[in-house]
């Protein structure tokens, strides 16, 4: 269970959240503030979705839940699909702030050659300012998948995160590196000093074992394909087997939240 008393000097400093509260969710239009025409390099927040714990559930937590996508990235030619409506709206009724923040890499202009990569800083000071916006008084549980795994855990080398959850998580390295992409793979040194949990079917689990810093160094290979993954003894990291994003993923998730304390 994570201690108050650690988290504590991660408090966020409180500033004025430029939103309007409508019922128990708002969603604010954040293109409006942005350039009418980006450049190649204009990171966007085009999307923040909050929505407020249900007063009908049993308890409040008091550690928001900030349910991340990263659209643009062209990481491996492929766009993560799905939104996060269900989850965000399952966990609002559970008891906890749920916020749904899509960090966005305009499209370069067709004229323009892409011979640059672009790095992640930029993505990050945006996600950055979006959770600062926010004036939540603890800092988030970072919920992210495929892609969106490589912003979630580097914003987390310079920021403060009560949890994060990774699903499908991404390989350390760019596996197609030889080919020129879109976004510059960053590296990761984080150590899991607070709760961390890592969801992906056996297959992909295996897979990471080798790839992946965070199942290699922490995570354990099951004897039996049917007991699945856990995390080693000792460390915060915890890892599962899950079929599909799904609603028996989500609440595998509850279920470690529940374990954590939050």
């Amino acid at each position: 269970m994570p201690l108050l008393t650690s988290r504590a000097r991660h408090i966020l400093q409180p500033l004025r959240p430029l939103t309007l509260s409508v019922g128990f969710s708002f969603i604010v239009p954040l293109r409006f503030f942005g350039s009418s025409t980006p450049g190649k390099n204009d990171i966007q927040c085009t999307r923040r979705l909050v929505r407020q714990p249900s007063p009908a559930a049993s308890r409040e937590s008091p550690y928001p839940v900030v349910f991340l996508r990263m659209k643009g990235a062209e990481v491996q030619g492929v766009e993560e699909e799905g939104e996060w409506i269900e989850w965000s709206s399952m966990f609002s009724e559970k008891g906890y702030t749920s916020i749904e923040i899509d960090i966005t890499i305009p499209p370069s202009p067709t004229s323009e050659l892409d011979t640059e990569e672009i790095s992640i800083s930029p993505l990050i000071s945006s996600l950055s300012t979006e959770i600062r916006l926010l004036a939540i008084p603890f800092p988030p549980i970072l919920v992210a998948r495929g892609v969106s795994t490589l912003l979630a855990q580097a914003y987390i080398e310079d920021h403060p995160s009560s949890g994060l959850v990774l699903i499908n998580p991404m390989p350390d390295e760019d596996p197609q590196s030889r080919q020129k992409s879109k976004l510059k793979w960053p590296i990761f040194q984080y150590e899991p000093h607070f709760p961390i949990l890592v969801m992906s079917n056996q297959a992909s689990l295996r897979e990471l074992s080798v790839s992946n810093r965070m199942v290699r160094e922490h995570g354990v290979v099951p004897k039996d394909e049917k007991i699945g993954w856990f995390g080693r003894s000792g460390k915060g990291v915890e890892i599962e087997v899950m079929d599909q994003v799904d609603e028996s993923s989500r609440i595998q998730v509850e279920r470690w939240m529940d374990r954590q304390g939050y």
